[in-house]
């Protein structure tokens, strides 16, 4: 008879890799099986409190961000300028954010001014629409790039014809030219179909749930270890806020596609525009709701989401760390399947891997698979 896999899960995943390669309805059931044991397995011994959740380790640790990307604050001498961006955000992304939000206004977007170089007249920074209350969806997260001119400030926003153009002229202190390339693409390109080369954003050994996220382009994850970790390599960028609990961070992906995760505490101290590879250390879970002062009911968790060509995509059949995701059009069931196991919301969901390349598209197409959702939750 198999022995159990030890708690710390290191003999558990390369044995399930090697059963999810079998394929077919075998693999399945013994997949069930192994599901079943490492939950056993990895439960805290009884009167022992779980461990709090680990700092980065070494593995984890997040790259050195490039020299030059120095935060920028707002003063009496750049408040015309975040003026301005607000006005360009509501001018370039309102509608986009209203149809998010079910018809519903956004309020005056949050500015959160990364770099600036007051000399050469160029400023980047970030943007976000929160929801209005009582509106489950993710806030509309945005970049922009900023020139000064003879009548002013230029504001571009992702997704604007001039956001490239920007990201290719703007001086390498305000855009690094390792960021220069990626932005230029970002807002404009996409995945094609199901795939997104992307892991889950958790960390293995203790099992995962997953709960709903109230929409259907969001999903949350609790339990584990706490930590989240990159799904994929990219560049990372803060929005709404530096401070920890009601912060969000948008990580760009070579593809064009982006993450985003909210309600983390303890972020990594990584600089806007610096680099992280995948499975690097982004945070942990936590309540905060993201650009609001208020508190999320429920177990600390994170809300993952993609963006594909700047817009939230459904996750409704997208796959990610070689599962399906499986997210009611309500946005208030979930569900995922791999080689015929199917988990349910609040069931353990293993960490297998298994991501694949996806192919990029010219022209941004949120995935809209043609697996059915799950029922209703009851």
């Amino acid at each position: 008879m198999m022995s159990p896999p030890r708690s710390g899960g290191g003999s558990v995943l390369p044995l399930a890799n090697r059963i999810v390669r079998l394929g077919g309805a075998g693999a399945g059931a013994v997949l069930l099986v192994l599901c079943a044991v490492v939950t056993q397995a990895v439960q805290s011994p009884p009167g022992r409190p779980a461990a709090a959740p680990e700092p980065a380790s070494k593995r984890t640790r997040p790259a050195r961000p490039p020299r030059g990307a120095k935060p920028a604050t707002t003063t009496a001498k750049t408040a015309p300028l975040v003026r301005t961006v607000r006005t360009a955000v509501l001018r370039q992304r309102s509608a986009i954010a209203r149809r998010e939000f079910g018809g519903r206004a956004p309020a005056a977007p949050t500015v959160l001014l990364s770099r600036a170089d007051a000399a050469k007249g160029w400023a980047f920074g970030s943007s976000v629409l929160a929801p209005p209350a009582g509106v489950d969806a993710p806030p509309d997260a945005s970049l922009f790039i900023a020139r000064h001119v003879k009548t002013g400030w230029q504001v571009s926003v992702t997704g604007a014809p001039a956001f490239a153009a920007f990201a290719r002229s703007a001086p390498s202190d305000v855009v690094p030219d390792g960021e220069r390339a990626l932005l230029a693409k970002y807002g404009k390109a996409a995945v094609s179909g199901a795939a997104t080369g992307l892991e889950l954003p958790l960390g293995p050994g203790r099992p995962w749930t997953m709960r709903p996220a109230g929409d259907p382009r969001a999903i949350a994850f609790a339990g584990g270890d706490g930590r989240v970790l990159a799904p994929g390599p990219g560049r990372l960028y803060r929005l709404c806020s530096r401070s920890s609990g009601h912060a969000m961070l948008l990580l760009i992906h070579p593809n064009g596609l982006a993450s985003t995760f909210s309600r983390l505490s303890a972020p990594t101290a990584v600089k806007d525009g610096g680099a992280v590879r995948a499975g690097a250390y982004l945070g942990t879970t936590g309540r905060g709701l993201p650009c609001s002062p208020g508190q999320a009911a429920g177990p600390a968790s994170v809300v993952f989401g993609l963006l594909s060509g700047g817009r939230p995509a459904a996750l409704n059949g997208v796959r990610i760390g070689g599962w399906t995701l499986q997210v009611a059009a309500s946005g208030r069931a979930v569900a995922a399947t791999r080689s015929g196991v199917r988990v349910r919301q609040g069931d353990p969901l293993p960490i297998l891997g298994g991501g694949a390349a996806p192919t990029p598209a010219p022209s941004p197409s949120p995935a809209s698979p043609s697996a059915s959702p799950p029922p209703a939750a009851t």
